[in-house]
C-alpha cells in the first residue's frame, strides 16, 4: 500500500462529493459507463463531457457522474475519470470492479487513481452474468472487500461499497448485513444501495443502522425506467435488480397509455423515491437513465421540486401509497420483515424497533450428517497445509484445492465453490430464492448463514 501512498501529491485535493456526504448536502450523481465503441480514452472524455458539464453546474445539490467500470470495456472507470479536468475529477465517483482483476490489476487501478488526484472510489465485487458456470470460474474475482483492504492505508482515498438489501429470504438478507458490517470494518466511508423500487427495503436498510449505531452516508441508486428498460430487467438481463410481479403489472398497465404519460409516471416515481430515500436518512442518488444534458436538467429539476414538496414523512407515505396503488413489491414466495411497522412511519427514537429475529434456519438431516462428517475430520484443517486430505475433503465438502484451507472458519462450507471464488457474501446477485446468479444450486454464503444458526445460538439483531 505505500507504493500507492508514494504516488498520491503531497498537497490536500479538494474533494465536493466527500465534502457534500459530511455536511448533509443532497448529492445527485448521474449514472454512466465507459463508452466500449471508443477507442481512444480522449474521445471517450469527449463523448460524455456534455453531461458532466452540466451535471457539474448543478452546485445546489452537488451534482456529478458516478462512472461504473466495465472490464470488457477499453478504458476502466478510472482512466475515463482521469481523462476529465482536474479541478473536477472529485465531484464523481468511479466504481472499481473486481470482475477479471487479482490483487495485483486493484493495486495498479489505485496506482493511477492516486496519481490523477482521484479520491472516490466505490467497490464491487463485478457480475458474473451473462457468463456461464465454467467462464465465472475460470474468470478471476477481486471481492469488494479485498479491495477496501488494498485501500485502507491510503488515508487520501475516499472508499465506498455497494450493499443491495432488496432481499426477502432471512437467511440471505442476514448474510448481506453481515457482509455490510465487513465492509465498514474494511474501511468504507460510504455505501451505495444498489438498485431497487421497494422503498420498504431501504427503510429497513435505514432502520438497521441507526439501531445498530452505523453512521455512515449513503447514496441510493434509481431507474429513469423507459420500455427498452423495463423489457431487460423483466427477462433478467440486468444482474441483482428484480421487480414483483404486482409491479410488473403496474408498468405494464403505465405502458398502455401513450410515451408521454409513461414517462411523466416514472418522473413521478423518481420524485417520490429520492424525496423517500431522503426522509429515510439517504446522503443523495445516483441516477440510471440520465443520457443527455437535457434530462439531466429534467432530473435535477424534478428532484429540487420533489425535496421541497415533501419535508414530513408521513406526507410522503400517503403520496406515495396513492401513486404506487397498493402495489406489492415483493413476491409471496419469500417475504421475511426485518422490522414490523416498516414503511407505515418514520423512525421511531423514542421506541427504537424490535428486529424479528429468524431463528434457527432450516438444515436438513443429511446436511446435519455431513456437516458432522466434516467437523469430525477438518476440525483443525485451517492448521496444516491444504493439501492434507485434499481427496477427503474433495468428497466431504467438494473441495476445490486452494492454497489455504478455511473449512473451519466457513462451516466447513468451501468458499471456492462460489463461482467468483468470493469469501464473504452474498454477492448482490444471489437471486430471491438464494440460489446463486448463474447456476441452480444454493449460494455459498447464503448455506454458510444457514449453517451457522444450527450450530450456535446467533444475535442475528445486533
Amino acid at each position: 500500500m505505500s507504493e500507492i501512498q508514494l504516488n498520491i501529491a503531497l498537497e490536500k485535493i479538494e474533494n465536493p462529493l466527500q465534502k457534500a456526504l459530511a455536511g448533509g448536502r443532497f448529492v445527485y450523481l448521474a449514472e454512466c459507463h465507459v463508452p466500449e465503441e471508443e477507442r481512444s480514452i480522449v474521445q471517450a472524455a469527449e463523448r460524455i463531457m456534455p453531461l458532466a458539464e452540466k451535471m457539474w453546474s448543478l452546485d445546489d445539490l452537488c451534482g456529478g457522474l458516478a462512472i461504473l467500470d466495465l472490464p470488457e470495456s477499453s478504458f476502466s472507470a478510472i482512466e475515463l475519470l482521469s481523462a476529465l479536468p482536474e479541478n473536477k475529477r472529485n465531484c464523481n465517483c468511479a466504481f472499481l470492479s473486481g470482475s477479471g482483476r487479482d490483487t495485483e490489476d486493484i493495486i495498479s487501478e489505485l496506482k493511477h487513481a492516486a496519481g490523477a488526484g482521484i479520491r472516490n472510489i466505490t467497490t464491487v465485487s463485478g457480475d458474473a452474468l451473462p457468463r456461464t458456470l465454467r467462464e465465472c470460474r475460470s474468470r478471476q474475482f477481486t471481492s469488494s472487500i479485498n479491495s477496501l483492504q488494498l485501500i485502507r492505508d491510503a488515508e487520501d482515498f475516499f472508499p465506498g461499497s455497494t450493499i443491495n438489501p432488496f432481499h426477502y429470504r432471512a437467511d440471505a438478507l442476514w448474510g448481506t448485513l453481515s457482509n455490510l458490517k465487513r465492509k465498514l470494518a474494511s474501511g468504507a466511508e460510504y455505501l451505495v444501495v444498489q438498485s431497487g423500487w421497494d422503498m420498504l427495503q431501504i427503510q429497513t436498510l435505514s432502520w438497521y443502522m441507526l439501531r445498530n449505531r452505523l453512521y455512515t452516508p449513503y447514496l441510493v441508486r434509481l431507474t429513469l425506467l423507459t420500455p427498452d428498460k423495463v423489457e431487460r430487467i423483466v427477462s433478467g438481463e440486468v444482474p441483482g435488480v428484480r421487480i414483483s410481479r404486482d409491479f410488473r403489472k403496474l408498468l405494464e398497465q403505465e405502458l398502455c397509455g401513450n410515451s408521454a404519460q409513461f414517462e411523466a409516471a416514472q418522473y413521478r416515481r423518481l420524485e417520490l423515491q429520492a424525496a423517500g430515500a431522503r426522509l429515510m436518512g439517504a446522503s443523495g442518488v445516483i441516477v440510471s437513465g440520465v443520457t443527455s444534458p437535457g434530462k439531466a436538467e429534467i432530473v435535477a429539476r424534478k428532484l429540487r421540486s420533489a425535496l421541497d414538496e415533501f419535508k414530513c414523512f408521513e406526507h410522503w407515505l400517503d403520496e406515495y401509497n396513492l401513486h404506487q396503488a397498493g402495489v406489492e413489491m415483493t413476491n409471496a414466495l419469500h417475504n421475511y420483515r426485518l422490522y414490523d411497522r416498516v414503511l407505515r412511519r418514520s423512525y421511531p427514537f423514542d421506541e427504537p424497533p424490535t428486529g424479528n429475529d429468524p431463528g434457527v434456519f432450516p438444515v436438513s438431516r443429511s446436511e446435519r450428517f455431513g456437516q458432522k462428517l466434516r467437523k469430525m475430520f477438518f476440525a483443525n484443517a485451517h492448521c496444516h497445509r491444504a493439501s492434507r486430505d485434499r481427496l477427503m475433503k474433495k468428497l466431504l465438502a467438494s473441495c476445490r484445492g486452494c492454497q489455504h484451507c478455511r473449512l473451519p472458519e466457513h462451516e466447513f462450507v468451501c468458499v471456492e465453490n462460489c463461482p467468483k471464488g468470493l469469501e464473504f457474501g452474498p454477492c448482490g446477485g444471489v437471486r430471491e430464492d438464494g440460489k446463486c446468479e448463474i447456476g441452480n444450486f444454493e449460494c455459498v454464503h447464503v448455506k454458510i448463514v444457514r449453517y451457522s444458526s444450527n450450530r450456535k445460538p446467533q444475535n442475528y439483531l445486533e
